[in-house]
């Protein structure tokens, strides 16, 4: 077992840890598979109980006690910095609850904030703009954590409450949602984030932020309606591997 390496937080839904996980290989400067950063990927989907179904009081046991839990046993493998494969794990009150958890065990593992990396991404990125079109579940959407991105002196775009129960079934949909068809995409679901982008892009968004890290495996692409694409897993894999060793991150190209 390697001393030190990156740890991933899986399983919200597994396919995000799955992203992730390949985001930080395809982001790591390497020749060979030697030169390759090591990292654990912890994905227990049936211990973490659902983050919008908690914001939206449909559960009650908060999911950052579960989430704290495997980032322990993620330290104990030999993880230094890790993050979670999922938005939604950022709201307040489940990261707090996170953090607890491990404040409580003396933990000294490092735990990146995805939000906070995506407002300095944009700044940094792209200087020019400054109003980010938010796509995310509804509880990213309900609890306002993308307001945080007011931090790096952007205005956050979001759609109307029925827009966005739109979009949310195109991750939660039984049917054509992502979460149900781990091996493929539908053509509703792909509609959908296509008709939420023009919406945000009509309403003055300059960038889109994908705000649940399920949607780059329903689109790839760096462009959405024209408007450039900041994928939140993309920024998470970045900044752990610049954690980690920063001399090992590629230079930022769209795209890529």
């Amino acid at each position: 077992m390697t001393k030190t390496s990156i740890g991933i937080v899986g399983g919200m839904g597994p396919a995000a840890g799955i992203d992730l996980s390949a985001k930080l290989v395809s982001q790591t400067l390497a020749a060979n598979d030697q030169e390759h950063l090591p990292f654990v990927l912890f994905s227990f989907p049936d211990e973490i109980g659902d983050r919008s179904e908690y914001v939206q009081g449909k559960i009650k046991e908060n999911p950052g006690l579960a989430i704290g839990a495997v980032l322990m046993k993620m330290e104990q493998a030999g993880a230094v910095v890790a993050g979670m494969a999922c938005n939604t794990a950022h709201i307040p009150e489940i990261y707090d609850a996170v953090m607890e958890v491990l404040a409580r065990n003396n933990s000294r593992l490092g735990v990146l904030h995805m939000i906070k990396e995506v407002g300095k991404f944009i700044r940094t990125n792209y200087p020019g703009k400054t109003r980010a079109g938010i796509l995310g579940t509804s509880g990213t959407y309900f609890s306002g954590l993308y307001d945080i991105l007011s931090e790096n002196g952007l205005e956050v775009i979001n759609v109307s409450e029925g827009e966005q129960e739109i979009l949310h079934s195109a991750m939660y949909h039984p049917g054509y949602g992502i979460k149900s068809l781990p091996r493929g995409v539908s053509a509703k679901a792909l509609d959908i984030l296509h008709g939420t982008a023009g919406s945000l892009k009509r309403r003055g968004a300059e960038v889109l932020v994908f705000a649940c890290t399920e949607l780059s495996v329903l689109y790839g692409e760096h462009l959405l309606e024209g408007l450039p694409v900041v994928d939140s897993n993309m920024v998470l894999a970045r900044a752990l591997i610049h954690a980690f060793a920063p001399e090992k991150l590629r230079a930022w190209q769209p795209g890529t």
